[in-house]
């Protein structure tokens, strides 16, 4: 929770709900909702949608950390930015 306060709330909120970047609370994902999808998410980013790679700020005890926090978030359906992506149990 602490990484992704300090790395990640400016485009998804603080609550994962979404701003720029999409809310990462509800079942719709663009990129995948597995943990490995997400920590290549983190690590490589998607800079044409822009999401930056975290690779070389994080490193990787503090990807896994943000990962494991949002698929803590994962179905907690935080009112917030409109689903985007597909719908993944």
């Amino acid at each position: 929770k602490a990484v992704f306060g300090t790395v990640c709330f400016a485009c998804h909120g603080p609550g994962g709900a979404g701003l720029v970047g999409p809310n990462l609370t509800d079942k719709y994902w663009i990129h995948g909702n597995k943990p490995s999808d997400l920590a290549k998410t983190v690590e490589t980013g998607w800079p044409e949608k822009g999401m930056p790679p975290q690779a070389a700020m994080l490193g990787p005890e503090k990807t896994r950390k943000v990962v494991a926090f949002v698929l803590s978030l994962r179905n907690t359906n935080v009112k917030g930015k409109e689903p985007q992506g597909d719908f993944m149990e």
